[in-house]
């Protein structure tokens, strides 16, 4: 078969009514130049008197109907097809999603596992702390203020020595 455009044109052409005497023209001078397509368009052309030759057959009176009525259950048919193979637009976006929605959940929920276990052990430290506190006594007892005078005294330190820090400079 010949795939080259021009030709495809003119076959498509002489299918749906007679070529012109211009497009016959046009046609006779390119299959000079391609004597390879000569039969194939003489194949053609015989083809499309043999077809013009035939009788026209006549429709049933019921004929639109039984279209109309066939495309119905075709449409019907292709719909239940589809919800089978999940081409429903819906069906095919949540198909996309699914693996990445279902990754996503896996991650977020290894996430926040993954908090609350680090909030549990912080608790576990706070109340080990927090026992450990508690098991101190809370105020000391009166002893510890029966030599405050002594202690006071002890922590205030003399003042710097001005005339040996001079001297020392």
């Amino acid at each position: 078969m010949n795939k080259d455009p021009l030709f495809e044109r003119w076959r498509e052409a002489g299918w749906q009514r007679r070529l012109t005497p211009a497009e016959q023209e046009q046609l006779a001078e390119w299959l000079a130049e391609h004597p390879e397509a000569q039969s194939e368009w003489a194949d053609e052309a015989n083809l499309n008197e043999l077809l013009e030759a035939l009788p026209n057959a006549p429709l049933a009176s019921n004929f639109t109907a039984r279209v109309v009525e066939a495309a119905q259950r075709e449409a019907a048919a292709g719909d239940w097809a589809r919800v089978g193979s999940f081409s429903f637009p819906g069906v095919r976006w949540w198909t996309r999603w699914l693996p990445k929605t279902a990754l996503a959940t896996v991650l977020l929920g290894a996430g926040l596992i993954s908090y609350l276990h680090l909030q549990a052990a912080r608790r576990a430290e706070w109340a080990e702390s927090l026992t450990t506190v508690a098991q101190l006594p809370l105020v000391p007892g009166p002893e510890v203020l029966k030599d405050f005078d002594a202690i006071a005294a002890l922590s205030t330190a003399p003042a710097a020595d001005e005339e040996l820090l001079r001297v020392m400079r």
